[in-house]
């Protein structure tokens, strides 16, 4: 069993931490460090950017998630300690200081609207060369009013239309004298969001930023041309699965599915009544979403005995129970994922078709079940490999973790302004959410 899949010890996890004394934060040359908290796991990376431009892993580490459920932090102190196991684990053959690190954020508090906003660009004069300062000012406009204890977390330009003429990408440099756009607004809820934040700080590190997990999903398994001509992203997760669609190259609409990989395991465990422990082993060495053996060299009659409560306790259960149980469970899921395309305004599938990622893209089957609720074309990702990459972490199951770190390598934290936009009622954020301008840099356009 290699380093990334022991346990590390928690006297061992305290010692280290306080030799590398996790609370001193340092900008470190090109060193970039990125942490995934979900709801099964926390992986952390650091990497390096080579002379040549590559990415290089030079550390990683995982622990077992604890005090999450379904994107929301339920125990702040379990899951402080979970982020330092693994932070420890990926820096102990590293003598530097940790940088300012990327995390990722999800669950069933993320909501997202499509919104509109306008500025006139006339100058009184005659018309006007649109600029990225009018530009802003549109973007601007359209951000949505959010409730209490609610926080906008991304409004990402779709298309603008000047004059009337719709479907521009980029009006910069044009002539008119009204400028509308057509955003994508992603709100969450600030306590949810402050229990991540405050989960990482715990451990002494500094937030360098943060980001929409289908976003980093996106940077690690999606190419250039997959999201430009269209392409749905599913990311199956732990607590809850995340949808994105991509056109032409820009995320334009988001959903969280309240089912993930606890969800298969649970009705494994409930419906068989054993263990959750156990009823995930046996979905990782049996499991598959067909329901019938149809197409397989897997005999579901075939009967296994399980053991449990220290081998007091013993069960008879066939393979067919097994997979039986899941597919109906991936089926629910591929409901719940037509559903959101429809609710998208989608009235056919893109090019691109669908890709899944993320733990329970694993399981046998997945595209086979597909093609049978969703038509096109279907790919299960797994993360670009990357120089260093542990063949541990080449899995669907760690495609936000390394789209994560990529995230912060392509989008540099130094740069916080949002094209000198700021909020009309400005709000005074606690050190958890100073995170809110270093993403909207992202907003806005390149040009």
């Amino acid at each position: 069993m290699s380093m990334l899949d022991e346990k590390i010890d928690q006297d061992i996890i305290s010692r280290l931490s306080k030799e590398l004394d996790l609370g001193k934060v340092a900008s470190v040359g090109n060193a970039y460090v990125s942490v995934d908290v979900g709801t099964t796991k926390v992986c952390t990376l650091v990497a390096q950017i080579l002379a040549t431009g590559e990415v290089e892993i030079i550390g990683a580490g995982k622990s077992k998630s604890k005090g999450m459920k379904k994107g929301l932090v339920v125990d702040i102190e379990a899951m402080t300690s979970a982020v330092r196991e693994s932070i420890a684990e990926a820096t102990l053959n590293l003598d530097i200081d940790i940088p300012a690190v990327c995390i990722g954020v999800t669950g069933s508090h993320i909501v997202s609207i499509t919104t509109t906003g306008k500025t006139s660009i006339m100058d009184g004069k005659s018309e006007k060369i649109v600029t990225v300062k009018d530009m802003d000012a549109a973007v601007g406009d359209s951000r949505p009013e959010v409730e209490n204890g609610q926080e906008l977390l991304h409004v990402i330009p779709i298309s603008y239309s000047l004059d009337g003429t719709s479907g521009i990408r980029n009006p910069s440099g044009l002539k008119g004298t009204s400028l509308s756009v057509k955003t994508h607004s992603v709100v969450g809820e600030i306590t949810s969001l402050d229990n991540i934040v405050q989960s990482v700080e715990n451990t002494g590190l500094k937030m360098g930023g943060m980001v929409l997990e289908p976003l980093a999903s996106a940077e690690s398994v999606l190419s250039a041309e997959e999201r430009e001509i269209g392409t749905i992203l599913v990311d199956i997760g732990g607590g809850t699965s995340d949808l994105a669609f991509f056109k032409n190259g820009k995320m334009v609409y988001t959903a969280v599915i309240p089912v993930g990989g606890f969800n298969f395991t649970n009705d494994i465990a409930i419906t068989l009544g054993i263990p959750y422990e156990t009823a995930e082993e046996l979905k990782i060495t049996y499991g598959r979403t067909m329901a019938v053996p149809e197409n397989t060299d897997i005999d579901f009659n075939e009967q296994i005995e399980v053991s449990f409560n220290g081998q007091v306790e013993k069960k008879i259960i066939t393979k067919g129970d097994i997979c039986r149980l899941l597919n109906d469970r991936a089926s629910e899921l591929l409901r719940f994922v037509l559903l959101k395309i429809n609710e998208s305004g989608l009235d056919a599938m893109p090019a691109g078709g669908i890709v899944f990622t993320g733990g329970g893209a694993n399981l046998i089957g997945w595209e086979e079940l597909t093609h049978e609720y969703i038509p096109g074309n279907v790919r299960i990702a797994a993360p670009r490999d990357i120089l260093g990459l542990p063949e541990t972490l080449k899995s669907p199951t760690y495609s936000t973790s390394v789209g994560i770190l990529l995230w912060g390598i392509n989008h540099p934290v130094e740069q916080v302004n949002y094209g000198g936009h700021q909020p009309q009622k400005k709000k005074s954020f606690s050190k958890g959410r100073k995170w809110l301008s270093w993403l909207t840099q992202f907003i806005s356009p390149k040009i």
